[in-house]
């Protein structure tokens, strides 16, 4: 009897080894999860704190930004061109543990795709070439841009972009409206708004990426703003083709030759380089200084922090105005 009874205690002692080292592993296992879920937490953190950090850097570079255009209207404000601090090439900033690099670029030195939407004066409304100087600029860059890759003709693409742009549904020329995009395999709507961003273009017909990529260093899009005025003292001798869009009969060369003629601080007054336009054969430059300025008020950053191995960009478009510097829009990541 005493036998049997020992045998039984031997048996439940061994039951409740088996029962002990499995809670042990138990333990072990939630341990190992708990401690590998604290070192993912603890990195997402830091990962959110140096995001974080890279975000501030980038807004700390906007307000550099602001300062320093804030200090060149006040200098000169009338007359702006790219000897001035604004336009140096971005430098490394040191910060703590990483570096900001800090660009401008003037968006009146591009053709600014809102100006499709003016109103067509009594000499556009019967003009075969385009509604507005706008519209019959982007027209002669989509014609002379070498290589561009376009699917559609390059009126439909003008086009495209003035019936996007203009309040209406009436289908312009060889352009496209909503009827047309709403037929796709994924409908949408035109915008018949002004564009926000130059992004826009990819949902704009004929508009593929080989297109936009030739296209961007002539265009840009200002929020809020319709008017077309090119920056004679900041557009770069590469760009001249804008300025033969902009102006009538005016030949790639000849825009080359008068740009590189431009004095080391601009020109004062705009007809001091319609001037230069004659003396490089320039002709029918009747109206043209309504297009052309000397000043420029919008202007887009691009700010790039690096923190601890990490980047954060940030792309800000900028309006100077009653002496102060006004953010038009924001985009965080990449970099146009």
């Amino acid at each position: 009897m005493m036998v049997r009874v020992g045998a039984k205690m031997v048996k439940q002692t061994g039951a409740a080894l088996v029962i002990v080292l499995f809670i042990v592993a138990l333990a072990a296992t939630i341990a190992a999860d708990m401690a590998v879920n604290l070192m993912v937490q603890v990195q997402k953190t830091t990962n959110i704190q140096q995001h974080q950090q890279s975000k501030w850097y980038a807004y700390a570079a906007e307000e550099l930004a602001k300062k320093v255009l804030l200090e060149v209207k006040k200098e000169k404000g009338d007359v702006i061109h790219l000897g001035q601090v604004w336009a140096q090439e971005p430098e490394p900033y040191p910060v703590d543990n990483g570096y900001l690099k800090v660009g401008l670029n003037d968006l009146h030195a591009c053709l600014n795709l809102n100006a499709l939407a003016q109103a067509p004066s009594n000499d556009d409304k019967n003009s075969t070439q385009g509604k507005n100087p706008a519209h019959r600029a982007l027209l002669y860059l989509l014609q002379n841009i070498e290589e561009l890759g376009n699917e559609e003709s390059e009126e439909t693409l003008a086009d495209s972009v003035y019936d996007w742009i203009d309040a209406d549904s009436i289908t312009y020329r060889s352009g496209a409206e909503e009827d047309e995009y709403m037929s796709n395999r994924m409908p949408y709507l035109t915008a018949n708004n002004l564009l926000a961003s130059v992004s826009e273009l990819r949902v704009i017909k004929g508009f593929n990426p080989l297109v936009m990529e030739k296209l961007l260093p002539y265009v840009c899009v200002i929020p809020g703003y319709s008017e077309l005025k090119i920056n004679i003292n900041t557009l770069e001798a590469e760009h001249a083709m804008l300025l033969s869009a902009v102006i009538p009969e005016l030949s790639v060369s000849s825009a080359e030759a008068a740009i590189s003629a431009r004095p080391e601080q601009g020109y004062e007054k705009v007809t001091d380089f319609i001037e230069e336009l004659k003396k490089q054969g320039a002709k029918d430059l009747n109206k043209v200084d309504e297009l052309l300025t000397v000043n420029s008020e919008h202007f887009q950053l691009v700010a790039q922090a690096f923190f601890n191995e990490r980047r954060f960009s940030m792309t800000s478009t900028l309006v100077v105005k009653d002496s102060q510097v006004i953010v038009l829009a924001r985009k965080f990541g990449g970099v146009q």
